[in-house]
């Protein structure tokens, strides 16, 4: 049905005016309003107050149950006035937002004034209120889902009609995605299907406790299934459910589509105005209109379809074509889905359960809900029991510091790996809060990727120090997840000790040089004439003064060996060996040799470098005393 809801306002009217639903409305009659005074004058005439109550009318008419004749406009205001309860509170919902809307209703986020919480209002759209058993229908949706009480199913506060004509059903809010959107968003199928059979499960848990209230639901489908912000699984829109043993009324018998009405190039969406369901999830029962023949069981084909959906991407009935569609749907042709279940690699277990559900033949599926969630419990049940048996050999064999821990901060599980490495045992390390354990230092980054994790973010390579039971600390890096559903923390931990030494010994070296290369850069530039040497008494390094004051390029200088430029080969020896012993020189007389061939006469001051005890190079400083 095409989307009109643009066109459509939602009514200009204080919903806190309306009456409440007549206590003896009944459900098998066509329903049309009519409104009078509440307050009839004394002339019994139908002029008076402003203030409205409301009856309902067959055939547009009120008429007497005690002898079947129309009332009066005056008889009928006072039956209204009897059959109504005390009008609500003034001011009592006020419409917000619109969340959602569909074929007969728009949704809205709503605020109950009177219990001071957030709710969601489904009004009738005014065109629908116009045909014939709309009304009717949107009433059936609030009663049947009012008398059933079940976790997976849209809670019903109230239903009303405005004093202009607006019918209405008050609802608790929910929060989430559908499953349609669920499985839209699903990219990897094998990895997810333990989440999606879960919701699976939650949904027949919900049907399972409708069935046994004598209620067929009849549009199962993703968009029809909310899927909350915890985990919670709620099944909306009642409107089409039928209640077992109970006459329907005129508006639900079916009236077959002919070949041409449907309408061209519409897709396998909802046709529910015409079959009563929707064609892509609709069991062949449904589609022929053998209204008497539904039971448990065709809601139990829509469960298959909704299992198919999840195992290979798609219903069972879909295609540009919906009036081929809907041939298939009727001779309940489920091929491709068939081929598509044989294909997709899914448990066996589960696409045989599929199959099963989309018999053709209703005594071929299960009979009841029950069965299904034996089978797929069973299922999830031994993926468990493997996974704990993975998960045992992997906290046995794993070289790594393997743990679980609770959200309130103690660890629930280590491997042998913990005591081995930080030296408690497992029962001391959890006795108590891990973070007793950790640096001071790291304690509040390590409380903020706490808080992370909490929030279901990963932690990635974070490192933190813990205290070793014989006082020192030993770096751990660690990698962990959240597993919000079970309030647990998986992690992984590596001993990274030596590699943080490493690291911690590169930036020392790291540091020397730069200290370094800031000495060399400003040896380059001090006036005073500098050069190094090394144990050979080679030169390694000689400042610009140096050069400029023995007259030599740095070809000529660095490189060659120091006693060539030496006077005196028993002063150069003496330096050297007094350098090698560790002693410092402070004014060493000597005498230079300039590339002129002058003596130029100096005090050298000199120091030598050690690196673990070896002699590494001299540091020279040389002040010239006069040339000779």
């Amino acid at each position: 049905m095409p989307d009109d809801s643009s066109q459509w306002e939602p009514p200009a009217v204080d919903l806190s005016e309306c009456d409440h639903t007549p206590r003896d409305l009944d459900a098998q009659e066509a329903l049309t309003q009519a409104f009078y005074p509440s307050e009839l004058p004394a002339d019994g005439s139908d002029q008076g107050s402003d203030s409205l109550g409301l009856i309902f009318a067959l055939n547009g008419k009120a008429k007497d149950s005690s002898k079947g004749e129309p009332k009066s406009g005056s008889e009928a205001a006072a039956e209204a006035k009897r059959v109504l309860l005390d009008p609500l509170p003034e001011n009592r919902y006020q419409i917000r937002d619109e969340i959602g809307h569909g074929g007969m209703g728009v949704v809205y986020d709503a605020w109950d004034t009177q219990l001071r919480r957030r709710i969601a209002i489904k009004i009738l759209r005014k065109e629908e209120l116009e045909k014939n058993g709309s009304l009717l229908r949107f009433f059936r949706e609030a009663r049947i889902s009012s008398r059933l009480t079940h976790p997976g199913i849209l809670s019903v506060h109230d239903f009303d009609i405005s004093p202009d004509g607006q019918a209405f059903i008050v609802m608790g809010l929910l929060h989430g995605n559908t499953l349609a959107e669920a499985l839209g968003a699903v990219k990897d199928r094998p990895a997810e299907l333990p989440r999606l059979l879960n919701i699976f499960v939650k949904i027949c848990e919900a049907i399972a406790y409708a069935h046994s209230q004598g209620i067929i639901h009849r549009d199962l489908k993703p968009s029809n299934i909310m899927i909350g912000q915890y985990g919670e699984v709620t099944i909306l829109d009642w409107g089409l459910a039928k209640i077992v043993d109970d006459t329907a009324p005129p508006e639900d018998e079916f009236t077959q589509p002919d070949e041409g009405s449907l309408p061209a190039g519409v897709d396998c969406e909802s046709v529910a105005g015409a079959i009563f369901g929707t064609l892509a999830y609709l069991s062949p029962e449904q589609a022929r209109g053998e209204i008497d023949r539904i039971d448990q069981r065709s809601d139990i084909f829509a469960l298959g379809s909704i299992l198919g959906e999840i195992l290979t991407g798609h219903p069972p009935f879909w295609g540009q074509n919906v009036s081929k569609t809907y041939k298939r749907a009727i001779r309940g042709d489920v091929t491709r889905i068939l081929r598509q279940l044989d294909a997709c690699k899914g448990p066996r277990s589960i696409v045989a359960l599929a199959k099963k559900c989309l018999a053709k033949d209703m005594n071929d599926r299960p009979a009841h809900v029950s069965e299904i969630i034996e089978v797929v419990r069973a299922f999830l049940e031994s993926g468990q029991r493997r996974a704990e048996q993975d998960l045992i050999r992997f906290f046995d064999l794993s070289l790594d510091l393997f743990c679980i821990a609770n959200f309130q901060g103690y660890f629930t599980r280590v491997n042998e790996n913990f005591p081995r490495c930080l030296g408690y045992s497992a029962a001391e390390l959890m006795s108590r809060r891990f973070i007793e354990f950790v640096h001071v230092d790291d304690y509040h980054k390590t409380m903020l990727e706490i808080q992370k994790l909490s929030q279901g973010e990963p932690t990635i390579c974070f490192r933190n120090r813990y205290r070793h039971a014989d006082g020192h600390y030993v770096w751990l890096e660690w990698t962990s997840r959240s597993v919000m559903e079970e309030a647990a923390i998986y992690a992984a931990a590596r001993d990274v000790s030596d590699q943080v030494d490493a690291i911690e010994a590169r930036f020392a070296v790291e540091e020397k040089l730069m200290q370094l290369a800031d000495i060399i850069h400003f040896a380059d530039h001090v006036s005073v004439p500098s050069h190094w040497v090394d144990p050979a008494g080679k030169i390694l390094w000689a400042n610009q003064a140096e050069l400029d004051f023995l007259g030599y390029t740095d070809q000529e200088y660095i490189g060659q060996p120091m006693d060539r430029f030496h006077a005196d080969q028993q002063a150069i020896d003496e330096i050297l060996d007094r350098l090698v012993r560790g002693e410092r020189l402070a004014g060493f007389e000597a005498k230079l040799i300039s590339k002129n061939g002058q003596f130029k006469k100096v005090l050298i001051f000199s120091n030598a470098h050690f690196i673990n005890g070896e002699f590494q190079h001299a540091r020279c400083f040389t002040i010239h005393l006069q040339d000779s």
